[in-house]
């Protein structure tokens, strides 16, 4: 577990803190990052990878970095290319920023608010130049849209957490995606080449996939669609079943359960991930731990973060 010590400890050469994301429509997704983020860093610390240069990314992203890229409509490789250039990026940018949070669009890294910080004057304490980790990994929070317990809308004035508070653990996105030095991500950001896990007490990874029902059940379609255009159809070709055809199915069967309890505190699970810690892939390294059977609730005080 990381400690926490007073005082600031960032190195004044470089910026604090920055966000970088890629993205290829999810507008929904990219309007809450970017509010949330922009709130915690300045707007003017966030790079955005547009995928086929949405004008709408730029809209919403005003104020912050947009970078084009060229729309690759036969999605060759895709995933591998993506994750290798996030890399690079995520890498390049620790030169000029002390640290440099990378993910998905509809993954946001949050500190407990039992805290009392945010991002940057949390990071800030995170030990001294030459002891302080290379890589954090927040705990994993994957957020499940029951549509009878939950039945408010997201509107553009609506927090999700407040209105959404039910959530399972899914150890998959415990992702290495806070650094400060050059790193290697796999494909989809859940593992890295760093051979130390630090599985920070105090920051949460929100997975924002099952969000909303009518929300989750066309943007998986989509992502099923694309998964076709890359690899074919299932029984068509011989491609093995990935998450994105499974996902639906697993979402429903999660949407109707009630929770368990109102916590966030799972010290079991914790240590399960942290002794289950193992290599992959010869260099790459990756908490134990899956996906425990279970929906809970988080506490109160998590509504409105973002």
């Amino acid at each position: 577990m990381t400690e926490l010590l007073t005082g600031p400890l960032m190195d004044p050469t470089r910026g604090a803190v920055c966000a970088l994301t890629m993205v290829g429509g999810d507008h929904f997704f990219l309007k809450r990052w970017v509010d949330y983020y922009g709130a915690q860093l300045g707007r003017e610390n966030l790079i955005i990878l547009s995928h086929g240069g949405d004008p709408e990314h730029k809209r919403i992203a005003k104020g912050a970095n947009v970078i084009y890229l060229p729309h690759d409509p036969t999605r060759n490789c895709f995933n591998q290319r993506r994750w290798q250039m996030l890399s690079r990026f995520t890498s390049g940018f620790t030169r000029f920023y002390n640290w440099v949070i990378c993910g998905d669009v509809d993954e946001i890294v949050v500190v407990d608010p039992a805290e009392g910080v945010g991002l940057v004057d949390y990071l800030a304490r995170m030990g001294g130049q030459k002891t302080r980790p290379k890589v954090l990994t927040p705990f994993a929070i994957e957020m499940v849209h029951n549509p009878d317990l939950e039945p408010e809308p997201l509107t553009d004035g609506t927090p999700i957490l407040g209105a959404r508070r039910l959530f399972r653990l899914n150890a998959n996105y415990a992702k290495p995606c806070v650094v400060r030095d050059i790193v290697e991500f796999v494909p989809g950001g859940h593992f890295a080449n760093h051979p130390v896990l630090t599985l920070d007490p105090h920051l949460y990874l929100f997975h924002l996939r099952f969000i909303d029902y009518g929300m989750t059940e066309a943007r998986l379609a989509t992502r099923r669609a694309q998964r076709v255009i890359q690899s074919g159809e299932l029984g068509e070709s011989d491609r093995a079943v990935t998450g994105w055809d499974s996902a639906w199915a697993t979402y429903q069967t999660l949407s109707k359960e009630p929770p368990r309890a109102e916590t966030i505190d799972f010290p079991e699970f914790r240590q399960e991930m942290v002794d289950g810690w193992r290599q992959k892939k010869v260099v790459f390294w990756a908490p134990g731990g899956a996906r425990p059977k279970g929906i809970y609730r988080l506490p109160e005080r998590f509504s409105g973060v973002f």
